[in-house]
């Protein structure tokens, strides 16, 4: 019987050592031949790009010092991308990042660093910004959100806490852990 065992052991170990053998094979490149699927099709340097509405109506505009589009997943890497997302009958939503990362037509944009949305009145004046490490934006949902620390400041108003959803339509803040808001007095 121990033979036996030995015999069905060497067996079981020359199978699993000609597997391991024929996959590094198979995943190891030829000489001279590069992986494209790591490899970006094309790039730009400063570049925008202006997505319309139905009606023909700017929806929004993402520029980038650098893009790089990947083909085997149709998406972009961003390097310092800018956002204006406009909105009905209302001043545009501006954001901006260190990097981030679009799917095809911008539908789905992921912002990492330092990540800030705001917004100003007519007259320029700041009146919302937020700030936060990571952000996820949904551009025809107009709908931003983050899991990480972000700070909120109006006006007069400062709200810190971990996660946030962003109605942009709606002009709604949700702050989902809510750690602090201080509401400063106004002058007199």
């Amino acid at each position: 019987m121990p033979i036996r065992i030995i015999i069905i052991v060497s067996m079981l170990i020359a199978s699993l050592g000609s597997y391991w053998m024929l996959r590094q094979v198979l995943d190891t490149p030829q000489q001279g031949e590069r992986p494209e699927f790591y490899e970006p099709d094309y790039y730009l340097e400063d570049f925008s790009t202006l997505a319309m509405d139905d009606e023909g109506r700017p929806k929004s505009r993402l520029y980038a010092v650098y893009m790089a589009h990947y083909p085997h997943n149709d998406t972009a890497e961003l390097l310092k991308p800018r956002m204006e997302l406009f909105r009905d009958d209302k001043t545009p939503l501006f954001v901006r990042a260190e990097k981030g990362w679009a799917t095809n037509n911008n539908e789905v944009i992921l912002l990492h660093g330092k990540v800030r949305m705001w917004e100003d009145d007519e007259l320029g004046v700041r009146t919302l910004q937020v700030d936060t490490s990571a952000a996820r934006v949904l551009v025809e949902e107009d709908y931003a959100e983050t899991d990480h620390y972000t700070t909120i400041k109006s006006r007069r108003t400062t709200i810190t806490g971990t996660g946030m959803r962003a109605y942009l339509s709606d002009k709604r803040l949700e702050v989902i852990d809510h750690e602090k808001t201080i509401i400063e007095q106004p002058e007199t």
